[in-house]
């Protein structure tokens, strides 16, 4: 292939996979655009992966080693803080994760305001929930299963009770994620078929729990990956 005719292709996949409009639902206010949902989007998304799995089998490795990196660095801080040790974090990452979905569901995110960060709890509920109940707009999102949680990058304070520390998690889940006009219940956005969707969502320990402090689109499991792991040496010596 000439080089200008592989510029023209990697410029037209850019474009297909970033400048397409991204729907706004769901906890995070963005889910997986529409077109890689319909049956043409999936065979375009087939044949993008088959001409980025160089780059795709570099992603897997990646997040593979930080994944395998931040497990055993967690496995010496659940010594210190049992809410560090990787079964405590799965579990309560999971009923967040459930929760938050509950009360997004149900367009109140002050149902799951113990689960949240105070300042993401506001954000979200005024810039998306609040707005769309404004334009007449119901968000339904409803979580089938939660498929698997991985650490991907630890940021860990040297406060004695580690006090303050975030976590980044990949998360994927099936969920069903769409807007419909409330008086005459037409979808507008998304698809009331379930779907495996990827996020990223960072946990911050705080008041001796773990709540939700952001999301991040899955697409950047990448850059989290490769971001190096913040940890006093003190508590995890440097190998």
């Amino acid at each position: 292939m000439r080089k200008s005719h592989f510029i023209i292709l990697v410029l037209v996949i850019t474009l297909v996979l970033f400048d397409i409009d991204p729907m706004f639902a769901g906890p995070g206010g963005t889910v997986v655009k529409a077109i890689f949902k319909t049956w043409w989007g999936k065979v375009l998304m087939s044949i993008i992966g088959i001409i980025l799995l160089p780059l795709i089998i570099y992603v897997y490795f990646r997040e593979f080693l930080a994944i395998k990196k931040c497990k055993k660095e967690l496995l010496i801080l659940g010594k210190k803080n049992r809410d560090f040790s990787w079964l405590n974090l799965d579990k309560n990452v999971r009923n967040i994760f459930s929760r938050v979905y509950i009360a997004w569901n149900n367009q109140d995110l002050k149902e799951a305001s113990s689960y949240i960060s105070h300042w993401y709890w506001q954000n979200q509920q005024l810039v998306h929930l609040d707005e769309w109940k404004k334009e007449n707009l119901i968000n339904v999102c409803k979580v089938d299963g939660i498929k698997s949680v991985k650490p991907l990058y630890l940021e860990i304070t040297d406060d004695a009770n580690l006090e303050g520390s975030r976590i980044a998690f990949l998360i994927t889940a099936n969920i069903m994620d769409y807007l419909k006009n409330k008086d005459t219940n037409k979808i507008v956005q998304g698809s009331s078929k379930f779907d495996d969707e990827e996020k990223i969502w960072v946990m911050e320990y705080t008041d001796g729990k773990w709540v939700l402090d952001d999301i991040q689109d899955g697409q950047l499991s990448l850059a989290f990956a490769k971001t190096k792991n913040v940890i006093p040496t003190n508590l995890v010596p440097v190998q």
